[in-house]
């Protein structure tokens, strides 16, 4: 679709705007994630890092506390130790909140665990204090000192990773602030250089058609009928490109119809005309005066000649009118059966003389259909007529009939020497003959591409399949309403 010169600059105008929009969407989204990030690092990283510094604090306090009680069995001192437990176990369900990553969960696991075994050590010690037994003090002094260090190494690795953690989202914020920066400066730049583009494509978009249709027009003028090549522009404009191509293309038509028409009359009348000439010739000079009967074959020899180029010209002014339209055609309702079989009728002396077995399979109660009698019927005879040239002597040629979902098909089939697949897609083209070895250049070449016009003005369709050595199936199809 096309645009107007009004609709064309609106557009334009609309995308500079809307990459401004989504310049817009774009930093508020990284402004959000940048909010985001500032966030975890207060509410969370930092969060941690002060409750894992308070759990250092409170584990080497709580040390304290249960030496000095073992040395001085005072209650006090037994009664902070249990105090700072509290604590200790108050702040790490609150650091287990953020233990989010199985490296950060392992870690607390494992304080957790060698505080629990501490704690039970120090149970133990009591116990042995309070019932006045000795116990390797020694021991317990060594393991509990084990315990507490790496308690503190694993608390000072919660420390480690909660910076690391921070660190890293402060080197994205301020990746994130770059980002926001160079695509700032980047959409500002494209929406500068989009408005310069837009100006140009608008004005070349006008420019340029017009300048090309001046350049075509002086060029038809000298005979070349050259079509203005599809290129961006209004639809006023393009409107105008579109009706000098028409023109271009019917004129470019005529001039090929002329050419064709041409070369078909020097290729294909040629050998009739010299014919006749040489035969009229010598009947003016009385070759065969004193023989009536070669005289006799002569005229007849005329007399095929020139019906054979009345039958040509007819069917190039016929081709000539289908191309361009301007064929008329009568269209009634007719039993299609009933004009197979007059065109079969027409050429079984034919068959009988090649003795080829020429059979109709019609299927029964075919509707009528609104088809032109005398243009189908040229149909059936082009295609039966080739199939005849193409079969052998005792071969088989079978027209049939069928109804399929609202058309009636009707194929032609022949066991023949069939064609070859490179030569399908040409064959119903105008003046193209297969040759097969079997005398098949004598025809015009016109019979297959005449039925298909005929066809395709019937609204219907018109198809080949053949294989080499294996015969042709010609059918076509042909709508009941």
């Amino acid at each position: 679709m096309r645009l107007t010169i009004f609709k064309r600059l609106t557009f334009g105008y609309v995308a500079i705007i809307l990459l401004i929009i989504f310049l817009g969407g774009y930093v508020t989204l990284k402004l959000n994630q940048l909010n985001h990030l500032t966030h975890i690092i207060a509410s969370v990283d930092s969060t941690v890092i002060r409750l894992t510094e308070d759990l250092l604090d409170a584990i080497f306090s709580q040390v304290g506390f249960e030496k000095k009680y073992l040395i001085s069995k005072d209650r006090d001192f037994y009664q902070k130790f249990w105090e700072i437990k509290k604590y200790f176990v108050k702040n790490m369900k609150r650091l287990g909140y953020f233990m989010d990553t199985p490296e950060k969960r392992k870690l607390f696991n494992d304080i957790m665990k060698l505080y629990n075994h501490y704690l039970s050590l120090f149970r133990k010690e009591v116990e042995f204090l309070e019932r006045g037994h000795d116990y390797p003090q020694r021991r317990y002094r060594e393991e509990k000192e084990k315990m507490i260090d790496e308690i503190s190494q694993r608390l000072k690795e919660v420390i480690k990773i909660a910076r690391a953690d921070r660190d890293k989202k402060m080197q994205i914020s301020s990746e994130i602030s770059s980002h926001i920066l160079k695509f700032t400066i980047i959409t500002a730049g494209l929406a500068v250089i989009m408005g310069i583009l837009i100006s140009l494509f608008n004005t070349r978009s006008i420019n340029r058609p017009i300048i090309l249709l001046q350049k075509k027009t002086k060029e038809i003028a000298k005979g070349k009928f050259e079509s203005v090549p599809n290129i961006s522009s209004p639809p006023e404009i393009e409107e105008l490109a579109n009706d000098f191509n028409i023109m271009c293309e019917r004129l470019k038509e005529i001039d090929q119809m002329k050419i064709d028409f041409i070369s078909h009359v020097s290729h294909e009348l040629r050998t009739p005309l010299t014919a006749i000439k040489e035969a009229s010739s010598m009947l003016l000079e009385g070759v065969f005066v004193n023989a009536p009967q070669k005289e006799h074959e002569l005229l007849i020899i005329i007399k095929e000649e020139c019906e054979r180029l009345i039958n040509s010209v007819n069917k190039i002014l016929d081709l000539s009118r289908m191309e361009a339209k301007m064929m008329d055609y009568r269209f009634k309702e007719c039993n299609l059966t009933s004009v197979i079989q007059k065109s079969i009728s027409k050429l079984a002396p034919i068959a009988q003389r090649k003795k080829i077995n020429l059979e109709l399979r019609p299927s029964p109660n075919l509707p009528l259909i609104k088809i032109d009698e005398e243009r189908i019927g040229q149909v059936m005879e082009n295609l039966l007529g080739n199939a005849l040239k193409f079969t052998s002597e005792g071969g088989r040629i079978i027209v049939s009939t069928s109804l399929k979902d609202g058309f009636i098909e009707v194929s032609v089939s022949d066991t023949g020497c069939g064609i070859q697949k490179e030569d399908l897609e040409r064959i119903f083209d105008k003046f193209e003959r297969i040759d097969s070895g079997r005398e098949t250049l004598k025809g015009t070449g016109l019979g297959l591409s005449i039925a298909k016009y005929i066809i395709a003005a019937h609204g219907g369709k018109i198809w080949v399949e053949s294989k080499p050595g294996k015969g042709s199936t010609f059918s076509f199809i042909l709508p009941v309403s």
